[in-house]
């Protein structure tokens, strides 16, 4: 029964990986990319590089996480 639930919940990390890979495309195709989703100000080139497919800037995920 562990196992099963450890698998589960590596298979929805993966759907949410490529789900968060899917809009990232989606946001080049539109030229969006780069720009955070919910302010509209550019995302820092290194944060970018750690994770191509964020689509927050670092105040917006800030508040995210409060």
């Amino acid at each position: 029964l562990q196992q099963r639930e450890m698998a589960l919940a590596a298979q929805r990390r993966r759907d949410i990986e490529l789900m968060r890979i899917g809009a990232a495309l989606k946001r080049m195709d539109n030229d969006d990319y780069g720009y955070c989703v919910s302010c509209d100000e550019h995302i820092a080139t290194g944060r970018l590089k750690s994770d191509p497919a964020e689509p927050l800037c670092v105040d917006c995920e800030a508040d995210v996480n409060r």
